[in-house]
């Protein structure tokens, strides 16, 4: 098939797991034949609009360069500018079906006529994830544009999914929260988990030292520093995990504009804790394989969780609070990694009874990422999902 994926971002110019995992499955979907051709956002506007990367081709559209005003604007400008844009490229490429993972594009697919042989990847409700970050803090001088956004995509959000052939939810909890948020969703909506690069996340030795962490255990977190990722819980739970293993130590890495509070708030219980900042992709397997223990210690609507699959896939155990999909898939490899509550006791609680069951559960977490996560079995029943809006 000739397939068109459209997504907000691709590495290196776009941070996160999540458009990572998108190629992987770009990577997958040519290895199995497809001639794949990806769209995105130009998010840096010294780059090409057109980029040849050997597998697939890259085209990006143009949009607001990075910052306040270009993240606002871009909602806008993808709805009024891309459809017909869009329209005039699959009329001249043909594609047989379009695969979009980003909420904004996948309404302008809607717009230019194109949503019966469009898949729709569901990553979670960006509308709820705007509001509970403008709550938290995220937008102390742009309140009242952070609720316009939210709106905004609110709208484009039911126009995606009720305009789509088909919807692919990332876990059972972003499906239930769909039909939560969109109760007049009318969409067949499925539920196909995000694979994960076996060949760079894979267990081996790992440089503590790089990471300020020669202690044993080992704790890492990988989060964007906002309210809703529960790290300040994570703070305080310390603590008593050190009351157990004093030698413990813990690695937050991430950025975000809670970086300032999180510092002030560990050296005011004087915690061993590195703050190391964003971590490229490329140095992440590193820090995995440094680490004893992963936890992921969120609030409030964990949609999937890609790096709780990164660390099984290094061989690394998760310990998670019982948040949104972290009891389906944090929780699959053994329940017992889940803690009882979000408080701090209770996610203590949880960290000690993953240390003692860090040999086991490392033993285990390998070979469970590749029955369940491997591009190889998530990809199949994509594939056959754009296979059958394309013979539409």
């Amino acid at each position: 098939m000739r397939l068109l994926v459209i997504t907000d971002g691709v590495p290196p110019e776009h941070r996160g797991g999540v458009a990572s995992s998108v190629l992987v499955e770009v990577d997958e979907l040519a290895r199995r034949g497809h001639h794949v051709t990806v769209l995105t956002r130009r998010h840096d506007r010294d780059a090409p609009l057109t980029e040849d990367r050997g597998h697939y081709r890259l085209l990006r559209h143009p949009a607001p360069a990075r910052g306040t005003r270009g993240y606002y604007a871009h909602p806008a400008t993808t709805l009024l500018r891309v459809p017909g844009w869009l329209r005039s490229l699959v009329d001249r490429e043909r594609f047989d079906a379009i695969y979009a993972h980003s909420t904004f594009h996948a309404a302008a697919v809607v717009r230019a006529g194109l949503g019966d042989r469009t898949v729709l990847r569901f990553h979670a409700p960006s509308s709820l994830e705007v509001k509970l970050d403008a709550a938290g803090g995220k937008y102390p001088l742009a309140r009242a544009a952070g609720t316009v956004v939210a709106d905004l995509t609110r709208r484009a959000e039911l126009t995606a999914v009720n305009g789509t052939a088909r919807t692919l939810a990332t876990s059972w909890y972003v499906r239930r929260l769909l039909q939560q948020v969109h109760p007049r969703a009318r969409a067949r909506v499925d539920v196909v988990p995000l694979a994960v690069d076996l060949d760079r996340f894979a267990p081996g030795p790992g440089d503590r030292t790089r990471w300020g962490a020669g202690g044993d255990p080992v704790l890492v977190t990988v989060r964007r520093l906002v309210r809703r990722m529960g790290l300040e819980n994570l703070l305080d739970a310390f603590p008593a995990v050190l009351a157990d293993h004093p030698r413990a130590r813990l690695v937050v890495a991430g950025s975000g504009y809670l970086a300032p509070e999180l510092r002030a708030r560990a050296e005011r219980l004087a915690l061993p804790v590195e703050f190391p900042g964003f971590v490229p992709d490329d140095d992440l397997p590193d820090l995995y394989r440094a680490a004893d223990l992963f936890v992921l210690p969120t609030l409030e609507m964990e949609g999937f969780g890609i790096v709780t699959v990164e660390a099984f896939a290094s061989g690394l155990p998760v310990v998670a609070t019982p948040v949104g999909a972290n009891p389906e898939v944090a929780g699959a490899l053994d329940p017992r990694t889940v803690a009882a509550s979000t408080a701090p006791a209770d996610l203590a609680a949880a960290i000690s009874r993953g240390l003692e069951l860090r040999t086991d559960l490392a033993a285990r977490a390998r070979a469970h990422v590749e029955r369940n996560y491997s591009p190889a079995a998530v990809v199949a029943r994509v594939e056959a999902a754009l296979a059958e809006v394309a013979h539409r």
